[in-house]
């Protein structure tokens, strides 16, 4: 026991320290007054445009758990399924890891009478089909990307970026295991993931509705950013927010720093840099978006503390 408190404490400390030096390198080549005046400015109305905003991604993520736990023919009422997202977010963006939430599910999900591997398989599926549409929102926004950018080696680290996500998108919709060894363990996951997310490209009425609802988070996240820039005073035009922001987001998802802190600012300071936007507008912008998150996350630990365990149920389907 001890050892493992070793080893997350370790962890923990590993991820503070790269927290802290991700931040250190975001802020280090800006004016911290200009920023703290620019966050101080903050117009209400365009923050609680952006809470409203981020209150309907929680919905969408809902409606994402209810329907991807009907393809593993499991059922779970659509406010049970509101209470999973809202406190998923409290352990995605206050606890440490930006995966907390996807953890807190499956651990809850298994709880509930799941099987841990279908729980696993569940969450995993949703991510699949959160990262494949961002894929396909940036390739929407590639074009629009290449005016905007003003160097060349950032058109091509952009289009690096693209090229090896759609590139993990088409292996897991070829995959095909006959092509393999079936006795290689790695193989058989990888035919698992592959199986389930073929299975969400398969036509009918519940996929469609699951990827318009995918699609509609990430067109929300640009949303959000935009009411942002506009209470901050910022010139960050819509087309650039649109084309951008998708990568940014998509980088800002490698889990190692705390809770998404420093990726997420260094990235946003780079890319939206190379579009020509000044550092003080674009880490004012992600500072605001992170404490947003912050403050809906925290709204998922009052609803964890509040509900008991009867609430995250799952049901067999009759």
């Amino acid at each position: 026991m001890r050892k493992w408190d070793t080893r997350g404490l370790l962890k923990l400390a590993i991820k503070c320290v790269v927290t802290a030096g991700l931040l250190w390198a975001a802020f280090r080549s800006v004016d911290v007054g200009a920023v703290s005046k620019l966050l101080s400015g903050l117009d209400p109305v365009a923050a609680a445009s952006a809470l409203a905003l981020t209150a309907l991604i929680v919905v969408s993520d809902a409606m994402l758990l209810e329907g991807i736990l009907r393809n593993f023919e499991r059922r779970i009422p659509f406010g049970t399924a509101l209470i999973y997202s809202l406190v998923g977010w409290f352990f995605s963006n206050v606890a440490p890891s930006t995966v907390g939430g996807d953890i807190f599910r499956a651990v809850q999900l298994s709880r509930a009478g799941t099987t841990i591997a279908t729980a696993v398989r569940v969450i995993v599926s949703m991510r699949l089909l959160s990262f494949t549409s961002l894929v396909a929102v940036m390739l929407i926004g590639f074009p629009i990307a290449i005016g905007r950018l003003e160097n060349h080696r950032d058109v091509v680290l952009l289009a690096t970026v693209l090229a090896a996500a759609l590139g993990a998108v088409l292996a897991l919709a070829c995959f095909r295991p006959r092509q393999w060894p079936e006795r290689w363990s790695l193989v058989r996951k990888f035919r698992t993931l592959s199986d389930d997310f073929q299975r969400l490209l398969a036509p009918s009425l519940r996929s469609g509705i699951l990827w318009l609802a995918a699609l509609a988070q990430h067109g929300l996240r640009v949303g959000i950013l935009a009411c942002l820039a506009a209470g901050l005073g910022l010139h960050i035009p819509l087309a650039t927010l649109f084309a951008l922001v998708p990568a940014a987001l998509l980088i800002a998802m490698v889990p190692i720093s705390f809770g998404g802190w420093g990726v997420r600012e260094v990235t946003f300071v780079y890319l939206l840099g190379a579009a020509g936007n000044d550092a003080e507008s674009a880490l004012s912008l992600s500072i605001a978006f992170g404490v947003l998150r912050l403050v809906v996350g925290l709204a998922g630990g009052v609803t964890w503390t509040l509900v008991s365990t009867h609430h995250y149920r799952v049901d067999t389907p009759t």
